[in-house]
């Protein structure tokens, strides 16, 4: 403003700096109303989630999976000035499958706890668990306060195609370990798909939560929904198997589905859907009885998504 005032009138000046903090205060104010809430908190809000965990030790020494589905409802809340503890109750019904060398054991897990979810009231909003990383990595809502070397969990965010918004956070909890974890969540309806690996080969974890159904009481008309936000190919469970397992897809609009399985020459082993399905989140059995042990890729394509992932058959 130095050189505005050494060339131009003081009149000129006024209005050039008005100008100005008008386009200021117009960019924030563009900021402010391009977030919008991604994860709508209120008592009675409700998520169901497929869920998926899955954990290796070896080459195919030791494998534990806990597949099934778990519901968090939003229990209760105690406000204050600067933040509102959500209380939020897991339900869980999973099978444990626990693989050790050709040893297969199973078990149902059906239980119900608590946890405190915080929401700060200021900035973004952000959301985490006051707890210990470590322990809930692999749960639907594992972030914790120091979940972040790439992103923290906010409230708040600005969205893209779809109204959703996909995004990275890693939790560093120590010099070596580093859990890598990719999120979606969408406009006014919470989390929609969760996503963890690891990343080593002797000793991984994988984590693939999605969305089935959910119940926004909080939503200016409340209703249940019930359709998939994205398409998607899930990771089968069990994985390692013997003799069957189930594989699940979601489409997000009616039309041709075609799910095949390969063998790792790319040889075409058997083909589990082709044809016309509905929108939704669509689950098949796979009967490997008399195939051989190894990896098999399972392929799905609809319209123009594809997306492949590997399975085990361990006998």
């Amino acid at each position: 403003m130095k050189t505005c005032l050494r060339f131009a009138s003081p009149a000129f000046c006024s209005i050039l700096k008005i100008g100005l903090l008008f386009g200021f205060v117009h960019d924030l104010k563009a900021q402010s109303d391009s977030l919008v809430d991604v994860f709508p908190l209120a008592v009675a809000n409700q998520w169901t989630y497929r869920y998926y965990t899955e954990y290796g030790s070896g080459a195919g020494v030791e494998t534990i999976t806990d597949s099934g589905r778990s519901i968090y409802s939003v229990a209760g809340a105690i406000y204050s000035a600067d933040s509102t503890r959500w209380l939020i109750r897991q339900t869980r019904d999973l099978i444990h499958r626990r693989v050790f060398f050709n040893m297969v054991t199973t078990y149902p897990i059906r239980d119900s706890s608590t946890f405190e979810l915080f929401e700060r009231h200021q900035g973004q909003h952000q959301l985490y668990r006051n707890e210990d990383p470590t322990p809930v990595r692999l749960d639907v809502f594992p972030f914790t306060r120091d979940f972040s070397d790439t992103t923290f969990i906010y409230r708040f965010r600005r969205v893209g195609v779809g109204d959703t918004v996909v995004f990275k956070s890693t939790n560093r909890a120590s010099q070596s370990q580093s859990f890598r974890s990719t999120f979606t969540f969408k406009r006014g309806g919470g989390l929609v798909r969760f996503r963890y690996n690891s990343g080593t080969l002797d000793i991984y974890e994988i984590a693939e939560h999605y969305l089935l159904n959910r119940i926004i009481a909080s939503a200016a008309s409340p209703r249940e929904n019930s359709f998939p936000e994205i398409f998607a190919l899930y990771q089968n469970y069990p994985n390692p198997f013997n003799p069957t397992t189930t594989l699940s897809y979601s489409v997000t609009q009616p039309g041709y589905v075609s799910l095949k399985i390969y063998d790792l020459l790319g040889r075409e082993v058997t083909t589990l859907v082709s044809g016309t399905v509905d929108a939704g989140t669509h689950e098949v059995q796979w009967d490997a009885s008399g195939i051989a042990s190894g990896v098999y890729l399972y392929r799905l394509q609809a319209g123009s998504f594809i997306s492949t992932k590997k399975m085990i058959l361990l006998r």
